[in-house]
């Protein structure tokens, strides 16, 4: 559902709780389980005990559409498995910028700010690596991001 602007700061304010301009980790959370999405919990719930989402993570209203529609798109990638899987491939070779096949700390952090509206520390980024790289080479295949990606589902 295309969501208008008005309707996107009606949305931002409902889960701005502390009225800062910005949403909180747990204001994250509860977008997202609001929206039905099975993941998460266990998606916000793992940033969180790496202590990396509640001081990295700055969505103010600039960012909030794109996470809004990030969301949804996710939500939509649950009912086709196929289209899912295409649209990671489309995603990955987005972030790729250099096209070499990997993700690197730099491309995953623009990455995360451009196509989710997440801005994360160099910290929290080195984290999510350390967590998908199965094959400990320090960067993300494609492999590694579908698995990423999916293990939140």
């Amino acid at each position: 559902m295309a969501k208008t602007a008005e309707n996107i700061e009606a949305l931002f304010q409902k889960y701005d709780v502390n009225k800062d301009g910005s949403i909180s980790a747990q204001g994250l959370l509860n977008l997202a389980k609001d929206m039905g999405l099975p993941w998460s919990n266990k998606l916000v719930n793992a940033m969180i005990r790496e202590r990396q989402l509640h001081a990295d993570v700055k969505m103010d209203l600039d960012t909030f559409p794109r996470v809004v529609k990030a969301l949804e798109e996710i939500k939509k990638a649950l009912y086709n498995p196929q289209e899912t899987h295409e649209a990671m491939v489309a995603t990955f070779n987005y972030i790729d910028k250099n096209g070499d096949g990997f993700l690197s700390t730099d491309e995953l952090k623009a990455g995360m700010a451009s196509v989710v509206g997440m801005e994360l520390s160099s910290e929290a980024i080195a984290e999510l690596i350390r967590l998908a790289d199965y094959n400990m080479d320090g960067q993300i295949d494609i492999a590694e991001f579908v698995k990423m990606v999916t293990s939140f589902f």
